[in-house]
C-alpha cells in the first residue's frame, strides 16, 4: 500500500530532477561563455577551475565574462553581487575592518560560495583578493540564483495582477 505522502514525494523528486537538469544546462552555458571570453577550448573549462589563475583570466576578462553571462541568460550581474548577498545576510555587521573581511563576513562568504574551500576564505582575506577565488562553479551558482530570483519575482507579480 503506498504511503500517504507518495504523491508529494514523487512531486519533490520531479522538482529535484528538473533542478538538476536546469543546473546542467546553465553549467554548459556558463562554461561556453568562459571558453569564448578566454578563447579556450570548451573541454578545458571545468566547473572546479579558478577563472583567474588556472584559466588565465584577468580583471578585463571578468568584465567580458560578466557581459556574456548577462546577454546569454538575460540577467544583470552586479560586480559585487556576492558581497551584497553576504551584507544582506549579516545586516548591520561590518563586512570588513581595515580592508580585511571580518570573521562573520568570511562565514557568510563560505555560505555563499560553497564551491570554494574554507581554507581559501580564511582570516586575512581582502575584498580585492576575493575574485582570485572565483571558479566556473561560482558563476554557475550565481546565474542559478539570479534566475531563481527572476522567476520568483515573476511569479509574485503574476499573483498580484488582478484578473482582467
Amino acid at each position: 500500500m503506498p504511503s500517504l505522502g507518495s504523491g508529494e514525494e514523487a512531486a519533490q523528486r520531479d522538482r529535484e530532477v528538473l533542478l538538476k537538469m536546469q543546473r546542467a544546462v546553465i553549467s554548459q552555458g556558463v562554461r561556453e561563455c568562459v571558453a569564448e571570453a578566454l578563447e579556450l577550448p570548451l573541454e578545458s573549462v571545468q566547473e572546479e577551475a579558478k577563472i583567474i589563475g588556472e584559466l588565465g583570466a584577468d580583471s578585463l576578462d571578468l568584465l567580458d565574462l560578466t557581459f556574456r553571462l548577462e546577454q546569454r541568460f538575460g540577467i544583470s550581474i552586479s560586480p559585487r553581487d556576492i558581497e551584497r548577498r553576504t551584507r544582506a545576510r549579516l545586516g548591520e555587521v561590518p563586512l570588513e575592518i581595515d580592508g580585511v573581511f571580518t570573521p562573520r563576513a568570511l562565514a557568510g562568504l563560505r555560505g555563499a560560495m560553497p564551491e570554494v574551500s574554507p581554507e581559501e576564505l580564511a582570516d586575512g582575506l581582502t575584498p580585492g583578493e576575493l575574485p582570485l577565488r572565483f571558479r566556473v562553479a561560482t558563476m554557475v551558482n550565481l546565474v542559478c540564483r539570479l534566475l531563481d530570483e527572476q522567476r520568483g519575482a515573476r511569479e509574485s507579480d503574476e499573483r498580484e495582477e488582478p484578473d482582467a
